[in-house]
């Protein structure tokens, strides 16, 4: 159940006429809180919706991942926990296309991670190899990044988001914005169709990638905050 903040409003008097002239008028109190304030006061009151595992498997940018941890606290109101970097599983590599497959690194590598932890408990893994999955009819569809779709593992790659960068805070949008949008699918939001909205399906390019916000539409905003809401 959300968390309700009651707000006591206090109404303004002044003097009566027969006060005495060493009485101390009482502070005027404002009859209404600035809507901005009281929603950093109900902000205040409220949980994380979930806390995210963060996993470098094999080789990851630290600075890139500190600005995704930043990423994801800021948009999707959750804990972060860095775990320690492990390397890639040998299981997942795929050597004809000399990648590694993502659902692997999800089912082998990451979901053993969550072993008793509660199920609002998520893990997300960064890695700068390339990975691929089974999608759109290809065998081996390389992506940018999967996310079980209400599930608990997602997994990033710097591979392709590399691809025509223009520098490195363009970087920086695309490996968070993919971050946002993996967590977002374990957070229970699938690919909408909202201008611009982190959650759109970048179908292969990552024109779409750029394109976006970096941000949940006020659609997405209402879904998650419906399927995984803060708590008090």
């Amino acid at each position: 159940m959300r968390g309700i903040l009651c707000l006591l409003i206090l109404t303004s008097c002044s003097t009566p006429a027969s006060a005495s002239p060493h009485e101390v008028p009482r502070p005027t109190v404002p009859d209404r809180v600035p809507q901005r304030s009281a929603q950093a006061a109900v902000e205040t009151l409220l949980g994380p919706r979930a806390k995210i595992k963060l996993v470098i498997l094999g080789e990851f940018p630290e600075a890139l991942a500190a600005q995704i941890t930043s990423g994801l606290i800021d948009e999707l109101q959750v804990e972060v926990e860095r775990m320690p970097t492990r390397p890639l599983p040998r299981s997942a590599y795929y050597a004809p296309r000399r990648r590694y497959r993502a659902d692997q690194l999800l089912e082998a590598e990451l979901e053993p991670l969550l072993e008793g932890e509660p199920l609002t408990t998520k893990v997300i893994g960064f890695t700068s190899v390339d990975i691929s999955t089974t999608a759109r009819g290809h065998r081996d569809w390389g992506v940018f990044g999967l996310g079980q779709l209400g599930g608990r593992a997602s997994v990033i790659s710097l591979f392709r988001l590399r691809r025509g960068m223009r520098d490195e805070a363009h970087l920086q949008h695309r490996v968070v914005s993919t971050a946002i949008h993996e967590v977002g699918h374990t957070l229970g939001l699938a690919h909408c169709t909202e201008p611009r909205c982190v959650m759109n399906d970048a179908h292969g390019t990552v024109v779409t990638v750029d394109e976006s916000t970096g941000h949940l539409g006020p659609e997405c905003r209402a879904e998650v905050d419906r399927r995984a809401p803060r708590r008090p």
